[in-house]
């Protein structure tokens, strides 16, 4: 199927699935139901009946240069945001890691001392063991929300999403200097890493890495601009506040 998405997108033609189903023995219904996983799994776009003409994605030319080696966990994650089989696999690894150090942290009594090395270095003297525990939960959650294609839920998980995208980039440049990917391989899967940030909407939870102190986030709620942009409250009270459609449960809750 994607060869063939190839062939027609280097023609500009559309895609014949009649004539495409002669070729490979099968039925049209077929044809459109492999048409239908590789644009699931991000590959392509087949532009089956639409005027659009098919077109690869970078992910379907990865996929295509692997020979479909390639596990299926992979092409399951984020296809609709990350467009590089690279990148959707240092996410998934980096997730792992996060997750695994700071549930080893926790069960040492050091989960404070994590836990404020991956928030904004302005609040880090705030986080005691209760905020450790709630951004541990952050962690498990984001994965999970992640790993079903949707955004994170609250503050807390974009905070930790950053830390996330450390250790995709730090996975990746281990996977560089293993001669396991090139440099040009390791460039674009670290750019493609940002496709977080078009998941979330806004990449607004930087600003928190670069305030001096709590109090800006106070300041930063009442700013005319952020206010006409919708910024959402940033204040650590706020971090594991759901965001709008997502039921404060679990560790999320209501303003108190």
């Amino acid at each position: 199927m994607l060869q063939a998405i190839g062939v027609a997108q280097a023609a500009g033609e559309q895609l014949d699935l009649g004539e495409l189903a002669d070729a490979l023995n099968a039925t049209e219904y077929e044809i459109r139901a492999r048409a239908e996983v590789v644009e699931g799994y991000g590959l392509a776009h087949s532009g089956w009946g639409e005027v659009d003409e098919p077109f690869l994605r970078d992910s379907g030319r990865q996929y295509l240069r692997l020979k479909g080696q390639v596990d299926a966990d992979i092409l399951r994650f984020l296809p609709a945001h990350i467009d590089d089989l690279n990148a959707r696999r240092a996410l998934l690894r980096g997730g792992s890691v996060l997750v695994d150090e700071f549930r080893y942290a926790i069960s040492q009594r050091d989960g404070p001392r994590f836990a404020r090395e991956i928030a904004p270095p302005a609040f880090a003297p705030l986080i005691d063991e209760p905020v450790a525990l709630d951004l541990f939960a952050a962690a498990v959650a984001l994965m999970a929300r992640l790993s079903a294609g949707a955004a994170a839920g609250c503050v807390a998980e974009e905070i930790v999403a950053i830390s996330l995208i450390a250790r995709a980039e730090a996975w990746l440049d281990m996977e560089q200097s293993q001669r396991e990917i090139e440099a040009d391989e390791f460039a674009a899967a670290q750019a493609q890493l940002q496709g977080l940030f078009a998941l979330f909407q806004d990449d607004d939870v930087l600003r928190l890495f670069e305030m001096r102190e709590p109090a800006d986030a106070a300041v930063s709620r009442h700013d005319p601009i952020d206010v006409q942009l919708g910024v959402v409250d940033q204040r650590m009270e706020a971090w594991f506040r759901p965001f709008s459609e997502v039921p404060p449960t679990g560790y999320l809750h209501e303003p108190r």
